[in-house]
């Protein structure tokens, strides 16, 4: 539910805070008072375009805020998913526009993208406008109505066909690396063979090149080290002739033990050194058909790096494709074999769940066009036949299997026809709102927005509507846009948005209008004046309500 709107330098608006409630509101205001400008600010913080002409002229950003709460688990499983922290149910979102062109879009303080903000944005707002009502007339709108009607989940069939598309690629790749293997089989074995043999390991190259090293530097460290040996075994024979002569001492003045201890542990560490150095020297001690070894086998690696990619990591990952792929070009048919039954399962689990969503679409297509006829007949058309056709296609696709067409005979005598070649735009909007009430119930979009529901219908019919609209929102937050009077009597609460010239400059408000005030905004939605008379018909229509 949407409870509050901040809206600041968008295009007529200079500063706007309202605060809604849940149950029936409408907006009413004269043409051009920024009614529209009111549904562009609230589609901004459901993933709408940005357009940085709708920045306030003299004002560098343009800032919309909205407060809503949410319980629905559809949200609250899309927050999570994004890491998107909410405590209290409390959701706020942030939408910038600067002239910079660097705008910002947050929930929660977390950023998202305005793709994201979509998602998140059709979970939290149902709109219903004229282009809302065009869209009614595309297959996978009539598909998504007619599934969230029969409670289904996609999940599980989006999972299985998932699942297809895999082993179909599956399958194409074994076919396309036998037929690559067929080709290239005489080099790939040639390789290798090459690489196999040449043994190559991780590391080795390093090693290879640090031995060498020491190798041709031997005789300069065996002459260095063996120096150092025996400056170390005079040093050793001095310091033990010190420690003897300090152990002496020690007798006569105990304060000198920790010196001759510390002195023992140099003279225990000179020893261990000087016999490190002897066994690292025995080491050094290389022939020269080590070094011509160590050398040939540095030229295998340099080679078939060279000859396979530049590097010793990607001759490895040479090696191990083209072991794979002689693999599958010997054993293809056997692996192909195995692919192509893989896939024939998926295709059967596709099918069947298919099968099962066709079903439930079919017992859910009577029920609604049960409700959406009765619906009807209250919005004025009491003769419409509405029906909906599950057709079987000839291959499963992303959403199933059914090829589905909302039909309507607006009129007794008429034939039935799809929608988009029948219903007028009057009828179009009772359609909709129609299919809106009955599905409102399963639901989890906690608001309903309605842009000039009322386009075309006037009377009784638009009494009928409001009804609707009225019972719609004892489950639902109900918003909606209006010119007609019998819609605005209906609502619990009324805002009036109208514009004024302040400085020079036009301003766009909204305020909630009680009282009299509500009464004059009646009376001009019913005559377009607030004479005595339109006054007395509006005071009498909200006393009735």
């Amino acid at each position: 539910m949407l409870e509050r709107l901040i809206v600041h330098n968008y295009v007529l608006i200079d500063s706007l805070d309202i605060s809604f409630s849940d149950g029936f509101s409408v907006l009413t205001g004269e043409t051009g008072s920024g009614k529209t400008i009111m549904l562009g600010a609230i589609s901004l913080l459901l993933g709408a375009k940005a357009d940085r002409e709708a920045i306030r002229r003299g004002f560098d950003s343009a800032e919309v805020t909205g407060l809503f709460r949410v319980v629905s688990p559809s949200v609250l499983a899309w927050l999570d998913d994004k890491g998107v922290e909410i405590e209290d149910g409390e959701l706020l979102i942030r939408r910038i526009i600067k002239a910079s062109g660097r705008s910002s879009y947050t929930v929660n303080g977390s950023p998202i993208t305005r793709i994201e903000g979509r998602e998140l944005g059709e979970l939290l707002v149902d709109v219903s406008s004229q282009h809302a009502q065009q869209s009614l007339m595309r297959p996978n709108v009539m598909r998504e109505l007619l599934d969230e009607a029969s409670g289904n989940s996609l999940c599980a069939y989006h999972k299985l066909y998932q699942e297809m598309l895999e082993a179909e690629e599956k399958v194409r790749e074994i076919e396309e690396m036998i037929q690559k293997g067929s080709e290239q089989a005489d080099y790939m074995r040639f390789a290798l063979s090459e690489l196999e043999g040449a043994g190559l390991r991780e590391g080795e190259e390093e090693e290879l090149r640090e031995r060498i090293r020491v190798m041709d530097s031997s005789e300069f460290l065996r002459a260095s080290i063996s120096s150092v040996m025996d400056e170390l075994r005079s040093a050793s024979s001095s310091l033990s002739d010190s420690l003897s002569t300090l152990r002496k001492a020690e007798k006569k003045d105990s304060s000198l033990s920790d010196l001759s201890e510390r002195m023992e542990n140099i003279d225990i560490e000179c020893s261990d050194i000087i016999l490190t150095l002897r066994d690292h020297l025995a080491g050094i001690d290389f022939s020269e058909e080590d070094l011509e070894s160590a050398n040939a086998r540095l030229s295998v690696i340099q080679r078939v790096k060279k000859r396979y990619g530049g590097t010793v990591e990607e001759a490895m990952r040479r090696r191990d494709e083209y072991r794979e792929r002689l693999r599958v070009s010997d054993d293809g048919e056997v692996l192909l074999a195995d692919a192509r039954l893989s896939l024939g399962k998926a295709r059967q689990s596709v099918s069947a769940e298919a099968a099962r969503l066709s079903e439930s679409r079919k017992r859910g297509a009577k029920k609604l066009e049960r409700s959406v006829e009765e619906r009807l007949r209250r919005l004025g058309m009491e003769s419409a036949v509405f029906t909906i056709l599950v057709e079987r296609g000839s291959d499963p696709g992303p959403d199933g299997m059914d090829d589905i067409s909302f039909m309507i005979a607006p009129n007794k005598g008429e034939r039935l026809s799809p929608i988009q070649n029948s219903a007028s735009g009057g009828e179009l909007s009772r359609i909709m709102l129609a299919l809106k009430s009955s599905i409102s119930g399963g639901g989890n979009v906690g608001t309903l927005l309605f842009d000039e529901i009322d386009a075309g219908i006037g009377g009784a019919v638009a009494s009928a509507v409001a009804d609707e609209l009225k019972a719609l929102s004892s489950s639902r937050q109900v918003i909606a846009i209006t010119h007609l009077p019998q819609l605005a009597v209906k609502a619990s609460r009324h805002f009036l948005v109208y514009k004024e010239e302040m400085g020079g400059r036009t301003i766009s408000h909204i305020r909630e209008i009680e009282g009299e005030d509500r009464v004059r905004e009646i009376a001009r939605l019913l005559s377009g004046e607030t004479s005595d008379i339109s006054l007395e018909h509006a005071a009498a229509l909200l006393e009735v309500q």
